[in-house]
């Protein structure tokens, strides 16, 4: 193991990319590194829910014009883009919200239902149920095991998923069967550019 000691006052980039540097050695170590990886993905998830549900306050009291000002601090704007918070996220987010609905879709609109992206912010996506997922009765199931599934597996940090205006359950489509996507192995999120600071995406109840 490095037996390297940086200086106290590294930028905030080297200091990242040291981190990541740590957590790399360590997380191969053959006796703990396990529990290491565990360990940062415990914390990832912490500082992931925390920090979105902070940003979410902000915004909630119209301080998207403070959030701007956070962007473009050398420290808080790197620690929010690093889980794609605050404003200046939204590029990377859409793009992998869109990779994710891209998988999910055709197996929805094969049933002849449809599901709209309404809002993606801070970790969190909006969407809305058309055709026969609309009132359905098993549309719950479609949006816990298809829709948040896809989501968790290409976008490492989403936090939540929301129904925009879900209809009342419709009686005349009881008996439809919703489709629902074959079991897959989890895949690892994709690594962010360096710095590391995710690990594997892990989440809070």
């Amino acid at each position: 193991m490095s037996e390297q000691t940086p200086p106290d006052d590294l930028p905030v980039l080297d200091a990242l990319a040291h981190i990541a540097a740590l957590a790399e050695e360590l997380g191969s170590h053959p006796q703990v590194g396990a529990q290491v990886l565990e360990l940062l993905d415990w914390v990832d998830a912490f500082h992931r829910d925390g920090l979105g549900r902070l940003v979410e306050m902000i915004r909630a009291w119209r301080g998207e014009i403070f959030l701007e000002a956070v962007a473009n601090d050398p420290v808080a704007g790197e620690l929010l883009a690093a889980y794609d918070l605050g404003e200046g996220a939204r590029e990377a987010a859409e793009g992998a919200v869109e990779r994710a609905m891209a998988e999910i879709r055709p197996l929805v609109a094969s049933h002849g239902g449809d599901i709209e992206v309404v809002r993606i912010a801070d970790g969190v996506v909006e969407v809305r149920l058309g055709g026969t997922c609309d009132g359905c009765p098993s549309s719950a199931a479609t949006l816990q095991h298809g829709v948040e599934a896809a989501l968790r597996g290409h976008w490492v940090s989403f936090r939540r998923l929301e129904v925009s205006a879900e209809a009342p359950t419709d009686a005349a489509k009881a008996d439809l069967i919703c489709p629902m996507p074959e079991p897959a192995v989890p895949a690892a999120p994709p690594a962010p550019e360096p710095p590391l600071l995710q690990i594997r995406g892990r989440s809070l109840a």
